[in-house]
């Protein structure tokens, strides 16, 4: 691709339009980005407890069957048939069974729990000298973090606790042991490119003027940070806040969707792991939201919501309640954001610049959590990634 077609500005709090619209930069997205040296999320351990245990998801748009083994390991397998390409598991999640086999459809290739190709329709017509060991499904690396899974398709990534750096603090202060229960996903397409979408993590300007829970929570009063662990190389968030105790608003019918039962202080967090991958722990939601890349227009993104192991019935009900109607595809606070991200995608066409602000005369993080500075360190990592 030819990377002069877009100037980027010489100040690094703006950011060109036409990245959320050009065809071949998202190409080189997908290539540079997600199948670079990056870590992604692609699962949590409470999704996969017993062998055999399988969901299907994406790195950028790469397929991966993430899956754990009758050895108890978690693997992560690209999902194309190494004969012709077909994606072998096509269902979303589920058990592959006793047998313990990865099947494609298309020409009846058989695959084991570690990807090794185990036995081929009609071998003994193949050309002399095919060797099975040859065509196994790729392997992604894999490592874990606080039952978080992570992979990378590239060799060339770091360890993932390099990668990661001063972000495992707070992986730990959002998931603990990381003993958690599933509770469910929602998956919903935005109408934005990933980064428009993942910006919005980044800022904490629009908290205060776009969510009127936040504004109830008291959000700005409670005060709280956004950190950039690393920022000089990372491109990581963490994001810490307070909330205050609601006042009688008489806003809503049923105000307990805003309370904070699990915490206290009520403390928040939600961390982004470069590029796109981000973990929530705010109010009484615990959630990983897995972003998916759809084209330079669109985001896939699945709320994948959990409780803590031992949580009470009671207290697995609220965070279902919460997790689903407030910071769900579904609930008031996404409902706010998917609106304005929308709105934001449209008028790219427009061209210009989109221009970072609010707490940018602060050069270096920390920031306060209702500023949009933090965006710069996201296209700083960005444009290191992609060679710009």
């Amino acid at each position: 691709m030819d990377t002069s077609t877009i100037t980027w500005p010489r100040e690094d709090n703006r950011v060109p339009r036409e990245i959320y619209l050009d065809n071949a930069l998202y190409d080189r997205e997908m290539e540079r980005v997600f199948a670079g040296p990056v870590w992604s999320v692609v699962a949590h351990d409470a999704e996969l407890p017993e062998a055999g245990d399988f969901k299907t998801t994406w790195v950028g748009s790469i397929p991966v069957v993430v899956l754990r083994g009758s050895d108890g390991m978690v693997r992560v397998l690209v999902n194309a048939c190494a004969h012709r390409g077909a994606r072998v598991v096509t269902e979303s999640s589920g058990n592959i069974g006793s047998a313990g086999h990865l099947r494609c459809v298309y020409h009846a290739w058989t695959y084991g729990f570690d990807g090794r190709l185990v036995s081929a329709s009609l071998e003994e017509e193949f050309p002399e000298g095919f060797c099975k060991a040859d065509y196994g499904l790729v392997q992604a690396r894999v490592g874990t973090y606080c039952g978080l899974v992570f992979a990378s398709l590239s060799g060339d990534a770091p360890t993932l606790e390099q990668y990661l750096g001063g972000l495992c603090e707070g992986l730990e202060c959002a998931l603990g042991d990381g003993r958690l229960r599933l509770l469910g996903s929602q998956r919903v397409i935005f109408e934005c490119n990933w980064k428009i979408y993942v910006e919005n993590i980044y800022d904490g300007y629009h908290t205060v003027s776009l969510h009127k829970a936040f504004r109830l929570l008291q959000m700005k009063a409670a005060g709280g940070t956004i950190d950039s662990p690393g920022y000089e190389r990372s491109g990581h968030v963490w994001n810490e806040y307070l909330t205050l105790p609601l006042e009688n608003h008489t806003v809503m019918r049923d105000e307990s969707i805003l309370e904070t039962r699990t915490k206290n202080p009520p403390a928040n967090r939600i961390l982004n792991v470069f590029p796109a991958s981000i973990i929530s722990d705010q109010v009484d939601t615990l959630a990983v939201r897995y972003v998916i890349p759809r084209g330079p227009e669109r985001t896939e993104v699945d709320f994948t919501v959990f409780a803590r192991a031992d949580d009470s019935e009671e207290i697995v009900a609220h965070r279902v309640g919460q997790g689903s109607n407030l910071f769900g595809p579904e609930g008031f606070i996404t409902l706010e954001d998917a609106t304005a991200l929308a709105r934001v995608q449209q008028s790219a066409a427009a061209r210009g610049d989109n221009v970072v602000l609010k707490g940018a005369a602060k050069r270096f993080p920390p920031y306060r959590i209702i500023d949009e500075a933090a965006i710069r360190h996201f296209y700083a990592a960005y444009r290191r990634v992609m060679e710009l």
